[in-house]
Formats: C-alpha cells, sequence, structure tokens
C-alpha cells in the first residue's frame, strides 16, 4: 500500500499545479491508459488543465474507452516538446524507466524535477523528482483509484470504467497471481459506480478479425515445445504477419493460449517488428520468474508477466530465450 506520506505528496503536487501533462510507456496497455484517462478525468474536474501525451496511437481494442478520441494526443516533436517545457507538473504513469517513454524520453528526462511517477512495476533508482510506488498493486489503475478516492473524488462512469479496464487487463481478467483480495475490493466499487464487466469484456476480448484468427492457427501450428512441455515458444517474423494480413496487436492474446496447454510453465512469444527489432513477450505460471529472465535483456515487468526489445535475428532470439526460460522452469519452485 502507498503511505499516507504518498497520498500527501500526490495532493500536494497536484493542488499546487494549474497545467499538467500525463505520459506513460510507449505502446499504452490497457493499465497505462486506463490510469491516465481516470487521472485526466480526476484533474479536470478540480479545474486543472490536463493533457494526455503518448508516444503511440491508442490500441483499437482500447478505443471504446475514448469514443470521440480527443483525450489523448499523440507525440511530435513540435508541440509534444512544447507541452511537457510548459507543464507545472508531469506525472508519469505505469513506468519508471525513462527508456520505455519512447520519443518523449530526452524531453521528459529534461523536466525529471518536475515529474511525479506512479508505478506498480519493480524497478531500481529512476531519476524522477518524486515516486509513489507499490509493487503489491495488481495494476497502477489501483493505485490510480485510491489516490484519488482518498483526495475525496468518486470517479464518474467514465472513470471508473477506465480504471476497471487497467485493472482487468493487467490481470489477465483476475486470472494472474498479482490478483488479490484488495483488488477484488476496488473492482467491487467501480462495479457498484455502474461498469459492467460484460461488456467491458467483450469489448476488449471479443473483437477479433479474421486476420488474428489466421494467426493464432498458424502461431500454435508452429510453436516450439521444450524442456519435456513447460516451455513453448512462437516466433514470428515480419513476413509471416504480412502474409496474414495481421498486425502487431493481432498477437497480444496468443500467450494466452499457449499458456493453456497442459504441462506448460512458461511461454514466450517472440515477434519481428517493423523496424527489424524482436520483440519478446513472456509469461508464466505460479513462483516461476520470468521478469528476471526479461531484466537480462534489458526488459522488465512481472514475474509472471515480463517482456523486453532486442537487436538480433528472429532465430538467434528464440534460442536465447529457450535456454533462459528452460533453466527458469528447472529451478526448484
Amino acid at each position: 500500500m502507498l503511505s499516507a506520506a504518498d497520498h500527501e505528496t500526490f495532493r500536494r503536487l497536484t493542488e499546487g499545479a494549474d497545467s499538467l501533462v500525463l505520459i506513460t510507456h510507449a505502446q499504452a496497455d490497457g493499465d497505462a491508459l486506463g490510469s491516465e484517462l481516470a487521472l485526466q478525468r480526476y484533474l479536470r474536474s478540480t479545474g486543472k488543465r490536463c493533457t494526455i501525451l503518448n508516444n503511440d496511437p491508442v490500441d483499437k481494442t482500447l478505443a471504446f474507452m475514448i469514443p470521440d478520441g480527443d483525450d489523448v494526443r499523440i507525440w511530435d516533436d513540435v508541440d509534444g516538446a512544447g507541452a511537457i517545457a510548459s507543464a507545472d507538473l508531469i506525472i508519469l504513469l505505469d513506468s519508471a524507466t525513462p527508456h520505455r517513454v519512447g520519443r518523449l524520453e530526452p524531453h521528459v528526462v529534461a523536466a525529471a524535477d518536475r515529474t511525479l511517477c506512479i508505478d506498480h512495476h519493480p524497478a531500481e533508482e529512476s531519476p524522477w523528482a518524486w515516486t509513489l510506488a507499490d509493487t503489491s498493486a495488481c495494476a497502477t489503475a489501483v493505485l490510480v483509484y485510491e489516490l484519488i478516492t482518498d483526495a475525496g473524488w468518486q470517479p464518474d462512469l467514465a472513470a471508473a470504467q477506465a480504471l476497471y479496464v487497467g485493472i482487468a487487463t493487467d490481470t489477465g481478467y483476475f486470472r494472474f497471481n498479482c490478483t488479490d483480495a484488495r483488488t477484488h475490493r476496488v473492482v467491487a466499487r467501480l462495479v457498484d459506480l455502474g461498469v459492467q464487466p460484460a461488456e467491458v469484456y467483450e469489448a476488449v476480448y471479443e473483437q477479433n478479425n479474421l486476420a488474428y484468427t489466421r494467426l493464432l492457427g498458424h502461431a500454435l501450428t508452429t510453436m516450439k515445445v521444450d524442456a519435456d512441455g513447460r516451455v513453448a515458444t512462437v516466433a514470428l517474423s515480419r513476413s509471416d504477419l504480412q502474409r496474414l494480413n495481421a498486425q502487431g496487436e493481432d498477437t497480444s492474446e496468443i500467450t494466452s493460449h499457449m499458456l493453456a496447454l497442459n504441462g506448460v510453465r512458461a511461454v514466450a512469444l517472440i515477434r519481428e517488428r517493423p523496424d527489424g527489432k524482436i520483440k519478446v513477450s513472456l509469461r508464466s505460471k505460479g513462483t516461476i520468474d520470468v521478469n528476471s529472465l526479461a531484466q537480462r535483456h534489458g526488459g522488465g515487468g512481472h514475474r509472471n508477466a515480463s517482456g523486453a526489445v532486442l537487436d538480433s535475428t528472429l532465430a538467434e532470439v528464440q534460442q536465447r530465450i529457450v535456454d533462459g526460460l528452460v533453466e527458469l522452469t528447472q529451478q526448484p519452485s
């Protein structure tokens, strides 16, 4: 839990700022975007000027949270730099690592003395003036909920839904080990505020297109299994996605299908990005700490869900990741 001093820091900083910019890591997921949207609605309700400034366009599976499309600005070098330079306070959500914010990095680091970080990931030292971190929280959205309600605000329906999406997506719809009683207490309050869980699930998880279905079939057909069935990996090249008319975002749920296989304890989806770099998504069950493997390769995340981006060939990365996962699954639990 965040301390009373943390809550006081949040109130003092937000009350003392007239203009704020909210940012998060590149390729914002449900927790990152949901936390931004809810915090923006709270700050605007108190009369603050508040802009969300992100590295990438909103993922299509999350666009339903912002039907008007005007609450999130995408970075450009002129207006983005100006917004950060003129803000009284910058709030970085769901990441404490500078390089994860993409094109915003040099501008945000230059404004580190005006930056507040709110995060639930384990992290080493960071340059930010203030950091409110709680690795026991299942999602940054839980921290945002606790901060804004402790400040006296009851989330409206849009904010409640954004927070619910953040929590639901970061817990695998309440399947991951990080899901605890605190998670369900917060979610119960959000449902009391009008969130419809079935509608959220349909909006996030039941909008698959034909390209996704074909890509999933290809991935499961070519999946490599090692360590007597404990480790499964899939490697997807740029040409695989092009041939199937699929996008990078169509790969997001493949690891869930891999991890559902009987006996599998750790999985990796290894995808070649358009820029030639290799993105690795790691997932595991129980006490298998894939975050340690991600950190070895310059990435990070959580014990059961982490990732990294590497400069190498697809085949070489797959072999390195397989070796790492086999080693992890051989360790005593």
